[in-house]
């Protein structure tokens, strides 16, 4: 008899029907049109009143790792995002389609896969529709190469399967939060690299896939569907190894694959003691207090008991700090740690019960976890 596939924890919390999302109300979309402030506006009035004058936090240098940390994604996701035609120099003849597909040894191979190609975390999940877009807007059609914001996004039938990559970011680099954080922008670039290069290799193997990072669909719900973590208070995927401090990207397949389950690290009762990360943003855009199925602006959809992160709050105090990020809401977050045996003990506990989630908190406080560090831009030796 086959094993009933575990739900997901959001699932306890739905409050009514969940429609579709149009990405045409995502703050980076409604930052391209002109609605709100968005990154680039805030990395633009960064540049202006910081660049040069050599603040600590705001060097030219961190500014300079910063834009270079975000080359890749800039080169690979126009031409590869959202895609599944963009030009090569070689196609796979339809005869020639591997056949003799074992799901369960597939699934193994595309997470050393995308492993290889550099994601800390890999998972599968098959496609739940309702985390699809229904629009494509304004950010995302600009990656699609053929669409224009409005136009419907339908994934064909066959794409029954979403693989997802979380990537790990650095944890001294996020220490330097609110301040320049190139580990951000590096992220975007792994992921890219990640989810173009796993999409390849599906389609060599005569399968479609297609690679995406915040486009086309709800990554968190797509991420916790595929048992990487939970959605925390931050609005973020909590993992169990990395807190919230991933970046996260995705490839639509119809490759046979095997689901992997959902998970429950305990992070939905620890977020509702804990509430660091909502009393340390400087924005003030991560709500206080219980959840609530109303959304705080246009971006967030209604029907899920969370804590909804008022994005327009958010991406005003990207410009006033005068970067294109900021990173508080991960850096203070307890599941955010270095590795070691105690994180892992404190992890075991929590994913356990709730007994101890004030003692593991105020634990947490007297560490001094979560404060600002600013060092030089990260891993300066492996550099220069």
């Amino acid at each position: 008899m086959k094993k009933a596939q575990r739900d997901p924890t959001y699932k306890r919390f739905i409050t009514g029907p969940i429609k579709r999302f149009d990405e045409r109300n995502t703050g980076y979309s409604r930052a391209d049109r002109g609605e709100i402030i968005g990154p680039n506006e805030a990395l633009k009035h960064g540049l202006e009143i910081k660049y040069g004058k050599e603040e600590n936090g705001f060097l030219r240098e961190d500014y300079a790792l910063n834009l270079a940390g975000r080359a890749i994604d800039t080169l690979v996701r126009k031409m590869v995002y959202s895609r599944d035609d963009f030009p090569r120099r070689w196609s796979i003849p339809k005869e020639k389609k591997m056949t003799d597909i074992d799901p369960v040894k597939m699934s193994e191979k595309i997470k050393r896969v995308g492993k290889w190609f550099g994601a800390s975390l890999v998972g599968i999940s098959k496609l739940n529709r309702l985390w699809l877009y229904s629009h494509w807007g304004d950010h995302g059609a600009k990656l699609s190469g053929s669409f224009k914001p409005g136009d419907p996004i339908e994934l064909p039938e066959e794409y029954q399967y979403v693989i997802v990559f979380a990537i790990e970011m650095d944890y001294r680099d996020i220490q330097r939060s609110p301040a320049v954080t190139p580990a951000i922008d590096l992220g975007y670039s792994k992921m890219a690299f990640t989810a173009a290069s796993v999409a390849e290799f599906i389609r060599i193997l005569g399968y479609q896939a297609i690679p995406s990072g915040n486009d086309m669909g709800l990554t968190i719900p797509m991420a916790v569907d595929a048992g990487l973590g939970e959605l925390g208070r931050n609005g973020q995927l909590i993992t169990k190894a990395y807190g919230p401090r991933v970046r996260i990207s995705k490839v639509f397949t119809d490759l046979p694959l095997i689901p992997d389950e959902p998970i429950d690290i305990g992070v939905q009762h620890f977020c509702e003691t804990c509430g660091k990360c909502a009393h340390h943003c400087p924005g003030q855009a991560i709500l206080k207090g219980k959840r609530t199925d109303q959304p705080q602006d246009v971006s967030t959809n209604p029907g899920l008991l969370k804590w909804p992160v008022h994005t327009e709050k958010c991406l005003t105090w990207w410009h006033k700090s005068g970067t294109a990020g900021c990173s508080n809401c991960i850096s203070v977050c307890p599941y955010n740690k270095p590795p070691g045996a105690l994180h892992r003990l404190v992890r075991g506990v929590l994913k356990r019960t709730s007994l101890f989630d004030w003692l593991i908190l105020q634990g947490d406080d007297l560490m001094g976890y979560g404060k600002q560090v600013i060092r030089e831009t990260p891993n300066r030796k492996s550099y220069g």
